[in-house]
């Protein structure tokens, strides 16, 4: 469902303007009205948000997940008054009145009720190295239906099965028998390899379910998605229950995917589920969590074509995929048969169509007017999507609108810093006069003059000041998340690309989370 329009006008520092269209997320964003008032001084505001109740929740999508029901914020949040407004810390917090969701603990006991839970039919958040999963037993439909309920995730959006190890993967996915003479086919040797080098680990494989999968975890496309976490107590956990375990993200749908166990607390904590705590540093399986920081690499394993089809970005790179594919080979079958090399290429399926919009020339520098589309790559018999992550709205942080800004086409820190234009003032219509969040990547906005103290910044954070790529993706999500503390302050989430700032395989997964995270809205510098 689209929502309505509202124009915001972006102002460089030599007063050129181009206004840009920023969808409301009508389903997702928290309503709130700030009130304001003088603390003394004539120049510092308080900040105090007010829930609006029935009508918010309504607004939210209403249910048991709502954030709307976790309670109201306590404290309040100070800033100067815009003309004047720098850096401040956010101090807003969430009640935990009425939680329905229980904690457990990373010890034996508590792998063996997390264990009994999914055996059961009921739902369970736990960490794995990517990001916390909201899993359930995928052999009962009417548990992998409960986390469609729980999330507010439609039909259409499938679910990823994880498991131990290979050979519980091959009891849900099956692949096309070999020809003659061949012991197994291509595509079960290209899984075999796959299998070998990334598992366990941050990939996951789409291919032909089984019959006795649920159509409801494929979203009727009847192809499902299968990983192997490396995290030990995801291992522990899908060892010990001894069931496929269908999961997403442990997040309401749509919103900024969890890396921590408060995260999921916040996002659905008024339901009837257990949350492994993994940042339990006390207990027996005290190792961190979500280093990886963003969701797994799909790839689809395709036999017709003979192509590894990677349909969503993840810490895997498609050269890392392509490296190993230049080592398979088929088995052949009775003694002394020969092996055959495969010749199968990786494919990357491009989900993003570019549009440039109209540009307006301001001297030294120019504001392009950009959007995107999101093409559906993959959807069988107009039923579901054939993996997860190919929506264009995704990672939103809640009342914030994000943008996905370029610094310039330039590729070098030292071109960066020669930059003439700078971008000084923000001026966006509303409570907020102007100010926004920023969230950078090596310094590159803060040199275009969007840097922490900038006059309209009133949060400022580098997700890798060296511009590591692995730093950036584990801090992206909880970056995210803490910008939405500073809503009712700020209005706008300012988000550097790091593809034009690092021009790197490596930086693909990152980017297109980001990208989503800002429903495709790009402002670019120059």
């Amino acid at each position: 469902m689209e929502g309505t329009s509202r124009p915001i006008t972006i102002s460089s520092s030599l007063s050129s303007k181009v206004a840009l269209n920023a969808p409301r997320r009508s389903l997702v964003q928290r309503t709130h009205s700030p009130k304001v008032r003088p603390n003394g001084n004539g120049e510092a505001l308080s900040v105090e948000k007010t829930w609006q109740g029935a009508a918010a929740t309504a607004a939210m999508g209403g249910g048991p997940c709502s954030p709307m029901a976790i309670g109201t914020p306590t404290g309040a949040v100070t800033a100067t008054t815009p003309s004047t407004l720098q850096s401040c810390t956010p101090k807003t917090s969430f009640a935990a009145k009425g939680m329905r969701a229980k904690l457990l603990p990373p010890t034996v006991a508590g792998v063996e009720e997390a264990s009994e839970r999914l055996r059961s039919g009921k739902l369970l958040a736990f960490p794995t190295e990517t990001v916390y999963g909201l899993g359930a037993n995928a052999l009962i439909e009417s548990a992998v239906v409960s986390i469609f309920t729980c999330k507010g995730r439609p039909m259409t959006d499938p679910l990823i099965i994880h498991i131990p190890d290979a050979a519980s993967a091959l009891k849900c996915v099956e692949f096309a028998e070999g020809a003659a003479g061949e012991e197994i086919s291509e595509g079960r040797a290209v899984f075999e390899r796959l299998t070998e080098v990334f598992w366990p680990g941050a990939l996951t494989i789409v291919a032909k379910a089984k019959k006795h999968i649920p159509l409801k975890v494929s979203a009727g496309t009847g192809f499902v998605g299968v990983r192997c976490p490396s995290h030990p107590l995801a291992q522990r956990i899908l060892a010990a229950c001894g069931v496929p375990v269908a999961a997403p993200s442990a997040n309401r749908f749509g919103h900024v995917s969890p890396t921590k166990a408060a995260h999921v607390m916040n996002d659905l904590g008024m339901s009837d589920i257990a949350v492994m705590n993994g940042e339990d540093k006390r207990e027996l399986f005290a190792v961190p969590t979500c280093e990886i920081g963003i969701e797994s690499t799909v790839v689809k394993i395709n036999d017709e074509t003979r192509e590894v089809i990677v349909l969503r970005r993840g810490a895997i790179t498609q050269r890392e995929l392509e490296e190993v594919m230049k080592g398979v080979s088929g088995r052949g079958q009775g003694e002394g048969v020969f092996q055959k090399v495969i010749e199968w290429k990786v494919v990357v399926v491009n989900t993003h169509e570019e549009m440039k919009g109209e540009g307006e020339e301001d001297g030294d520098g120019r504001v392009i007017k950009k959007r995107r589309k999101i093409e559906n790559t993959e959807v069988v018999n107009g039923e579901g999507h054939i993996a997860p992550g190919q929506l264009l709205t995704h990672y939103a942080p809640d009342g914030m609108d994000c943008f996905l800004v370029r610094p310039n086409k330039l590729k070098t820190n030292n071109e960066l810093d020669r930059l003439k234009h700078k971008v000084q003032e923000l001026d966006v219509e509303g409570a907020t006069g102007g100010a926004c969040v920023v969230i950078d990547f090596n310094g590159a906005l803060a040199r275009c003059g969007l840097g922490e103290g900038s006059q309209g910044v009133v949060g400022y954070k580098d997700l890798s000041k060296k511009g590591i790529v692995k730093e950036a993706a584990k801090n992206l999500f909880a970056f995210l998340r803490w910008s939405e503390e500073l809503r009712g302050v700020a209005g706008r989430v300012l988000i550097a690309d790091l593809a034009v700032v690092k021009d790197s395989d490596e930086v693909a997964g990152i980017s297109d989370r980001c990208f989503r995270s800002a429903s495709g809205k790009v402002i670019e510098l120059s």
